[in-house]
């Protein structure tokens, strides 16, 4: 298939958040208040609303509480079972029984509470664009604590801007120098921002691929596809969105809000 077929019209895209209600660091979090009694996935839920590509944007859950604060809040929600391994199989799932023919599903991540829908938009051209079967966003780091913190999943690029891999380690590795002289001599770091945009095509594949044991070592989703062989096509923002994993992050986060 040509990049030419892809120019020739605008694809049609979609955004599903997986809502997961049990959360091992944070029970709850979704509903977590981030002030004004807007909880957490209502306030990404709002702000992803602002991307000018996404026709349609549903929430996926699993638990009757987030769906009653969906039906308060007024967001288009489905209920997916319990048990599904990951938030990627959750937005499978929801675009399966959806009935949906979108051409292309961004899975958002519903505890980005800063998230813009011009993020997703400056993911969704290029990637559009390109052969790849997903998309997704990377940040230069540019703190030594961020390069050596197992959260912050790093990305090594190649050349034609599709990963090489991903990992929680610090990577690449620079062997003739100390870590604490690592991010003044060269711009090679980069970690990646958790919006997905998958071709319906490859997230069908994504849950009928056995879980890899790359995913498993690392806990890192995305290397399932990659270990098959899927592209990943990497598109740089400047923007720095604030995830909430913890309670000390949602503080954080709330009095941003409050002080607004």
């Amino acid at each position: 298939m040509s990049l030419a077929f892809f120019k020739k019209r605008d694809l049609d895209a979609i955004g599903i958040i997986p809502a997961r209600f049990d959360s091992v660091r944070f029970h709850g979090k979704m509903l977590a208040d981030t002030g004004g009694g807007i909880p957490l996935l209502i306030r990404t839920y709002n702000a992803a609303k602002s991307s000018k590509h996404l026709r349609r944007i549903i929430i996926a859950c699993d638990d009757e509480r987030i769906a009653k604060a969906c039906e308060k809040h007024e967001a288009e929600y489905i209920m997916t079972p319990k048990d599904l391994a990951s938030g990627t199989d959750r937005v499978a799932w929801a675009y399966r029984h959806l009935d949906e023919t979108a051409d292309v599903v961004v899975n958002i991540q519903g505890d980005e509470p800063f998230l813009d829908g011009k993020i997703i938009d400056e993911l969704f051209w290029p990637f559009s664009t390109s052969l790849c079967s997903v998309g997704t966003l990377v940040k230069r780091i540019t703190s030594l604590d961020e390069l050596l913190d197992s959260s912050v999943v790093k990305v090594v690029l190649q050349n034609d801007k599709t990963a090489l891999y991903f990992s929680r380690s610090p990577i690449p590795f620079l062997r003739e120098l100390p870590q604490s002289k690592w991010l003044e001599s060269t711009q090679v770091f980069w970690k990646h921002i958790g919006v997905y945009a998958y071709r319906a095509e490859a997230l069908q594949e994504f849950v009928n691929v056995q879980q890899t044991d790359l995913e498993s070592s690392e806990k890192l989703e995305q290397l399932r596809l990659l270990q098959s062989n899927h592209k990943f096509y990497c598109v740089e923002t400047k923007h720095e969105l604030i995830g909430v994993d913890t309670a000390e992050d949602l503080a954080r986060v709330k009095k941003i809000f409050l002080s607004q």
